[in-house]
């Protein structure tokens, strides 16, 4: 069997009595740690509170998963992964890929940043609409679908989370993130990103180091974050009480 056990966000300190009990009784136990960002040194704790080895995944190991599926095949195995297992296409391709070989699949949920983040910031949930993807950019690659994405989403009244890349076990800094929204707004003039569109930058979500702040695109480009793991939020106009509850539980940057 292959349990995929949700790590929520806060590293070792969400992991549930459910996944402590499936972890003692696994065979082996892997980290992935390609998806997302965890606080550093998780793999480590891991170890420490389970006396167990960790093995790493990566992007390969996962998305080629016949050598993972065959020992589950004969053993009780867990992988653990950042967030929710649920809210990534990658873990349910390896749960369908699982019950095509024939293997049994098990999996536990917690938290994640498309269902954390907006209350945090004091977002109405029903007002998000698709989270959208922000690449690293290159020479070849300026997708104008993220532009067309968030300006879908405000035309209809929804806020965006913007979900930054990964690298070099980072995800992007918000500073790159609003470099990148400017390049591709100059580039297509799709009058997306405009100079007061409203934004929220969220920095170690739940984590020690938690930062929530909102501004003008205009005034949050002059401010460097070097902060990670983030993400963003394209505002949509807010209600009354949006507006009420983000002064309060966010840094209004002017």
């Amino acid at each position: 069997m292959i349990h995929i056990l949700g790590l929520g966000l806060r590293g070792i300190d969400s992991i549930t009595l459910e996944e402590m009990r499936i972890i003692s009784k696994c065979d082996k136990i892997y980290f992935e740690a390609y998806t997302s960002v965890s606080p550093e040194k998780t793999a480590n704790d891991l170890s420490s509170i389970t006396g167990k080895d960790i093995f790493t995944l990566g992007r390969e190991d996962v998305e080629n998963s016949a050598l993972l599926l065959k020992e589950a095949g004969n053993h009780d195995i867990c992988v653990i992964v950042t967030g929710d297992p649920l809210a990534a296409t990658t873990h349910n391709q390896l749960r369908m890929d699982a019950t095509a070989a024939g293997v049994a699949v098990n999996i536990v949920e917690n938290a994640s940043i498309l269902t954390t983040l907006p209350g945090k910031v004091g977002l109405l949930p029903y007002r998000m609409g698709p989270p959208v993807s922000l690449p690293f950019l290159t020479d070849r690659f300026n997708p104008r679908s993220v532009l067309d994405k968030m300006r879908r989403n405000r035309d209809m009244g929804f806020h965006t989370i913007i979900l930054l890349d990964l690298k070099e076990n980072r995800t992007m800094y918000p500073e790159e993130a609003f470099n990148y929204l400017y390049q591709l707004e100059k580039k297509y003039d799709a009058g997306t990103v405009m100079e007061n569109s409203l934004f929220v930058v969220a920095s170690k979500i739940s984590q020690t180091g938690e930062s929530l702040c909102y501004g003008k695109f205009e005034n949050l480009m002059k401010l460097s974050w070097k902060s990670s793991p983030s993400s963003l939020i394209f505002l949509a106009d807010l209600t009354e009480k949006e507006l009420e509850f983000m002064n309060l539980f966010c840094n209004k940057i002017e």
